[in-house]
């Protein structure tokens, strides 16, 4: 029996198990254990994905350390981005041939994004670097939660109902100028929240126009009057739960003629 690990991707210490079964009356059930620690050629640290979360201003940037490891030098000949005009990135030389550091700066105002930095070497056996990158930026409003399930879930529970908060990040007053959605799926009441700026949308789901088993996906879309002006989405999924099948409600029906 030969084992291998693939130990693409890891750096440090490292532990993996395999469980053998077999017809042993005594051992049915052995564990093989494989530990040791992975030096990579170039360690990244301490993390080779950033991620920004929150209000722009309230975001500060990023650092990559890409050290070398198992006394190899290295240079890092360039950087490249699929990310450009929404991340921004400075590449410091803290000891050539040793140690580089990238630092990653957020350009977006509001939105989200995902994609990567590529970071080019000058050593053979890792020519790249990739550092990923993702960022959920919020910006006047924040809409929450952006997914929801509705309607009947389960045979015997009633009809969910969900409810999404629209409010101000900067506790300013706005007004909701226009609510979209399938209304054969769902009714969308209106509310303000009380003591803030900001309201609250009751998302009722209409059972009666679904068949009794069928789940479907629809979307929400909110638009404000706040600045810059953006839309926002909500995804919704209705559901009508089918009833559990009686047990031998197909059986074929016998019967009996008397003697």
């Amino acid at each position: 029996m030969t084992l291998k690990v693939n130990l693409t991707g890891y750096q440090g210490n490292v532990k993996k198990s395999a469980v053998v079964f077999s017809n042993d009356p005594v051992n049915p059930r052995t564990i093989v254990a494989m530990q040791g620690v992975v030096r990579t050629l170039i360690d990244v640290q301490p993390s080779a994905s950033v991620s920004f979360r929150g209000l722009a201003e309230g975001l500060s940037p990023s650092t990559v350390d890409m050290v070398a490891g198992g006394g190899q030098s290295f240079r890092v000949l360039k950087v490249e981005s699929n990310l450009e005009g929404k991340v921004g990135h400075e590449l410091e030389t803290v000891r050539e041939g040793k140690h580089y550091r990238v630092k990653v700066i957020n350009r977006l105002d509001q939105g989200n994004y995902s994609g990567f930095l590529k970071v080019q070497t000058d050593l053979p056996q890792k020519p790249e670097v990739m550092i990923r990158v993702s960022g959920f930026i919020e910006g006047e409003i924040r809409v929450q939660p952006q997914t929801l399930m509705v309607g009947k879930l389960g045979p015997q529970q009633p009809p969910r109902i969900g409810k999404v908060r629209v409010t101000s990040n900067r506790q300013k007053p706005f007004k909701i100028t226009q609510v979209t959605y399938d209304r054969d799926l769902l009714d969308v009441i209106e509310q303000p929240v009380p003591n803030e700026p900001g309201f609250s949308l009751e998302i009722k789901p209409r059972i009666d126009n679904l068949a009794v088993g069928e789940r479907r996906r629809t979307v929400v879309i909110l638009e404000t009057d706040a600045k810059p002006s953006e839309k926002y989405e909500v995804q919704v999924h209705v559901m009508n739960a089918a009833e559990p099948q009686r047990a031998g409600a197909n059986a074929p029906t016998v019967v009996r003629k008397s003697e």
